[in-house]
């Protein structure tokens, strides 16, 4: 007995590893579709549909009692109670909030030019400017010496024009 002790009863049939995952998938694709078809049409469903939706579209175009959700009579009180806050705000606000042109800073008038927000040219300049102004007109020296506007005029005109105006 000894001697039959490791000898597998069992046999596989020929080819049966290299077919067996053909075999599996074909039976499983079998079992999971439907042998029926899901869906059916009840009879003349598509001729009386339309007769079905204006029955329908008929029953929910009939409509109910509207209530309003706001009463009138609190319209008054609200347009009452607007009116005289307005009254009193215009009454009790006594600050007057003009202002001058001497109130601006010229550090904001500059970068309001500079930014480009002013579109003014010369001409547009000279016209506002009369006679009497430009006489009146006193340049210090306080803001330009001599040696800043040799400078000035070194570094922003070209040697063409320099040697053109002497």
């Amino acid at each position: 007995m000894e001697k039959n002790k490791n000898i597998p009863n069992f046999k596989t049939p020929e080819n049966y590893f290299e077919d067996f995952e053909v075999r599996l998938f074909s039976k499983i694709a079998e079992e999971s579709f439907p042998k029926t078809a899901g869906f059916k049409i009840p009879k003349q469903y598509f001729e009386n549909l339309d007769s079905k939706i204006l029955k329908e579209v008929a029953a929910s175009e009939r409509t109910g009692k509207v209530i309003s959700l706001f009463s009138r009579k609190y319209f008054g009180y609200t347009s009452a109670i607007a009116a005289s806050l307005v009254i009193g705000f215009t009454v009790f606000n006594t600050k007057s909030n003009t202002t001058s042109l001497d109130s601006l800073q010229l550090a904001a008038i500059d970068t309001y030019i500079e930014e480009g927000n002013l579109n003014l040219d010369l001409y547009d300049v000279t016209s506002y400017i009369e006679n009497e102004d430009i006489v009146n007109i006193n340049l210090d020296t306080k803001y330009a010496t001599d040696n800043s506007l040799k400078e000035y005029l070194l570094e922003n005109i070209d040697t063409e024009t320099l040697i053109n105006e002497q």
